[in-house]
């Protein structure tokens, strides 16, 4: 009997066409919003993330994410690490300003000064270079995207030159790290070469960074560095969070959700609208299975067979669709941090399934339960 199901939905393609088509768009437009929406969330704690070894961040308290964030005063650092629970603690400095390439294009940057004996606040990895190479004052590192905006076009290759501000710098490799939210090129640098470049503020630290003595309750020792200094201590996973919230606050993910929900609603209504049509349009051939003994479940088996066969070939169309154009994005450096997270694909296709069996189920019930007498009449 399944095979007879799946054969009189062959036989009308137009329709069967049309609910694959129906499924396919919907399933598309949401993987492809709840993938963006995915990466934007990643990339809110981008450079959050990218500090693997340093799960404490101390900064000011009315610092709300890593791209808002107001520099710490100076004698900081030593009030942190007197703290019991710290086990170390360095400085680290962020400035935002405008560097100008060799051939003269300007760009706002976001540079990142490190402590230059430990080298912490660096990506864990490297595509071109050494991280030791950036030690020395005048020399520092880009990340992927931020060199195809300061030198577009042209082929990869070290060491070039840029200017910020009066200072001239030394490009000496590339980093791997996460493509920022703001979108601005993220230099890597010592921070006695960001000392030089941070001319319109005289602090000298906008995060101090450090890690926890091992056994110690970190929730109990941020509070120990807050009651001493004021300043807000968190750890890794908290900072992000309070990231998320703030970028949740100014109502750009609201603006995905919306999408995902309109393409989940139209593609299960014009799914479950054609595929009533089908139903109706075949009742004659269901009564006459019911007439030859073919059982209520049966039937309502046949239907919902009808629908997951739509069901199956529209997700793969949509999933597919989805990830092509999600790997063209990630194919250009600004915009590598777009991808399909499998648990996004997996999501989306059950969401729409759920609510189109719910629909094709009532229908099929409907069906079931009909006069076989209807063959006769019509």
């Amino acid at each position: 009997m399944i095979r007879i199901a799946l054969t009189m939905l062959r036989t009308d393609r137009a329709k069967c066409t049309a609910m694959i088509l129906a499924v396919t768009f919907s399933v598309f437009l949401m993987q492809n919003q709840c993938a963006i929406l995915a990466s934007l969330y990643r990339m809110m704690t981008a450079q959050i993330d990218d500090v693997t070894d340093a799960p404490l961040w101390v900064m000011e308290p009315d610092t709300r994410c890593f791209e808002q964030a107001k520099p710490v005063k100076d004698g900081t650092l030593e009030r942190v690490r007197s703290r019991s629970g710290v086990a170390w603690a360095v400085p680290l400095l962020k400035i935002d300003t405008m560097a100008r390439s060799d051939s003269g294009l300007l760009c706002t940057v976001t540079v990142m000064g490190v402590d230059e004996a430990s080298m912490v606040g660096l990506p864990s990895r490297f595509r071109i270079g050494q991280p030791e190479a950036i030690r020395p004052a005048g020399t520092c590192a880009v990340d992927p995207g931020g060199y195809a905006q300061l030198f577009p076009g042209e082929p990869v290759h070290f060491p070039r030159r840029i200017r910020i501000l009066d200072e001239s710098l030394v490009l000496t490799g590339m980093t791997e790290a996460s493509a920022p939210f703001t979108g601005f090129p993220i230099l890597h640098c010592s921070r006695v070469t960001a000392l030089r470049l941070n001319k319109a503020e005289n602090r000298t630290a906008t995060f101090i960074i450090g890690d926890f003595t091992p056994g110690a309750n970190r929730a109990a020792v941020c509070e120990s560095i807050t009651a001493a200094t004021g300043l807000s201590a968190m750890d890794r996973a908290g900072f992000g969070e309070m990231a998320r919230r703030f970028y949740n606050s100014q109502g750009v993910p609201r603006l995905f959700w919306i999408t995902i929900a309109i393409g989940l609603l139209t593609g299960t209504a014009i799914t479950a609208q054609t595929f009533s049509m089908f139903v109706r349009e075949h009742t004659t051939q269901l009564a006459v299975c019911r007439v030859m003994g073919v059982t209520k479940a049966r039937i309502i088996a046949m239907v919902l067979c009808q629908g997951l066969f739509v069901l199956s070939i529209g997700c793969a169309f949509g999933t597919g669709l989805t990830a092509i154009t999600t790997h063209a994005a990630a194919s250009e450096p600004f915009l590598r941090g777009i991808v399909l997270p499998p648990q996004v694909a997996a999501g989306t296709c059950a969401a729409l399934a759920a609510i189109t069996i719910t629909a094709v189920t009532i229908m099929a019930r409907r069906v079931a339960l009909m006069d076989p007498a209807i063959v006769f009449r019509s």
